[in-house]
């Protein structure tokens, strides 16, 4: 619990710190990710229920409690899926770079280098176009930062292959992202829609 907030102010300490740690994969969903993943989407259902977004000075627009909450259960689950799956692509890739690094060290590598995003998805609470959008910019650009400072100690490689290394994660998460604005869109003709109140 301590290193997802250990990791914002000392990033490599703490990166030291877990991988000495050898966490499991089942012991870094129970430890962080099971809970992290929750912000998100409480806070984004939160924000489409009860607070809506508006356009001008146009009444807030709203989702039902049905349609967000069935959207709320495919994100999470697609967050917890996604980043086992992305886990494996770094595996993967590991090789090429001259890492042994295991599944799990991936796995956590991956997860708690998305710390920032995790936290700074409670402004969805109170969802405001402009304000949300530059704090996950910022959020971004920090989870970036600690990828690029993690990739070297998780993996096992020099300074020079780390950085190689984390340009290939980051063209890798690119790619999912993409696939998974695909995969929602399935979802959507499966009937996990936005529905809007009246």
């Amino acid at each position: 619990m301590k290193n997802r907030f250990n990791l914002l102010y000392n990033p490599e300490e703490t990166w030291q710190r877990i991988k000495s740690k050898n966490f499991t994969v089942q012991e870094v969903y129970i430890r962080f990710l099971a809970f992290m993943a929750l912000i998100p989407v409480s806070a984004a259902f939160i924000g489409t229920v009860y607070v809506g977004w508006r356009v001008g000075s146009e009444d807030p627009t709203k989702l039902t409690v049905n349609s967000a909450l069935m959207i709320s259960v495919a994100a999470y689950i697609g967050m917890i899926v996604g980043a086992y799956i992305f886990a494996h692509f770094i595996r993967w890739m590991a090789k090429t770079y001259g890492s042994d690094a295991s599944v799990a060290d991936c796995f956590a590598l991956v997860v708690y280098s998305a710390t920032p995003l995790f936290l700074a998805s409670i402004v969805s609470v109170y969802p405001l176009l402009w304000l949300d959008t530059l704090i996950t910019i910022a959020a971004l650009a920090y989870a970036v930062r600690l990828l690029f400072i993690g990739t070297p100690i998780m993996m096992g490689v020099n300074q020079e292959k780390g950085f190689l290394f984390t340009n290939s994660i980051l063209a890798v998460a690119m790619v999912l992202a993409v696939g998974s604005i695909a995969i929602s869109v399935l979802f959507w003709g499966m009937g996990i829609a936005p529905e809007f109140t009246s």
